[in-house]
């Protein structure tokens, strides 16, 4: 163990500060919110990843000496899954691309851990799928980048405007009616195929330049009726659930019309107020 941990501590990347960091967030208690511990990650040009956990620091508060203390080597099979039927991405303007890594938060929990490589497999497998039946309202996926004999992770479009923060980011208006409805469209087209995303929200959905929605992240999209490691979003659920189903799209969608329409009457009024 001795041995273990001094090679664990000269393998550990030198000089990061947290600008340098992949994620960095705080963890708090569930039931009293209490601060916990922050945790963080770092992944190198390898795609080799770094992650720690600093108890009783916030993330405001960590110094480089922290975080290299904190940070310990996750080994690839932990995170990584093994590169199976899935397309290699090549050939694509790297400009253009968003690469999609594993959810490196689940770094900080081991039960967690377990389950990420094969979420990010299954997502992997969603998108072929997708990729061999594509939507101008679902996102262009290009295939996997590849390191060691695993995919380390997922060539996408890369969009800079997110609903979440459109009003926020763009002076113009948004015309809700044409959003609505090229969401709806690519709802339509991925239920056709016997898909649901089951975790439709603002965050989870672009705008391109002219402001066609593009929905994002299937990692939670299934056929129907299939178990879910994970889906759904607080604040756009009816309920928690555990299979996947078309009702979770179709209330999703509702609660996001509902949030646009108030966003734009928001911002109208508080034009109006400004004006007078």
């Amino acid at each position: 163990m001795i041995e273990q941990a001094q090679a664990n501590a000269l393998l550990r990347p030198n000089g990061l500060s947290k600008r340098d960091l992949t994620s960095l967030s705080e963890v708090t208690d569930y039931e009293t919110g209490e601060f916990l511990r922050s945790t963080f990650t770092y992944v190198d040009e390898e795609d080799i990843v770094w992650a720690g956990r600093a108890p009783g620091i916030r993330k405001y508060d960590l110094t480089t000496d922290d975080l290299r203390r904190e940070l310990r080597l996750i080994p690839d099979e932990k995170i990584y899954p093994l590169h199976a039927q899935v397309s290699v991405v090549s050939g694509a303007d790297p400009k253009k691309l968003f690469i999609k890594r594993p959810k490196m938060a689940c770094a900080d929990n081991e039960y967690e851990l377990k389950l990420v490589p094969q979420m990010m497999l299954e997502e992997a497998k969603v998108l072929e799928v997708l990729k061999q039946h594509p939507h101008r309202n679902l996102v262009r996926y290009y295939g996997c980048t590849i390191n060691r004999g695993r995919i380390t992770g997922l060539a996408l479009e890369r969009y800079e405007i997110i609903l979440q923060y459109r009003y926020e980011d763009v002076p113009h208006e948004l015309d809700v009616t044409a959003c609505m409805s090229g969401i709806r469209a690519g709802v339509k087209f991925l239920h056709s195929l016997g898909l649901a995303h089951n975790d439709l929200n603002p965050t989870n959905i672009a705008l391109d330049s002219n402001d066609n929605p593009i929905i994002l992240d299937f990692g939670s999209c299934k056929k129907f009726g299939e178990e879910l490691v994970s889906g759904g979003t607080y604040g756009w659920i009816d309920e928690v659930y555990t299979t996947s189903a078309q009702r979770h799209d179709e209330s999703a969608m509702h609660k996001i019309e509902t949030w646009l329409i108030k966003e734009r009457d928001n911002r109208a009024r508080g034009i109006e107020h400004k004006r007078v």
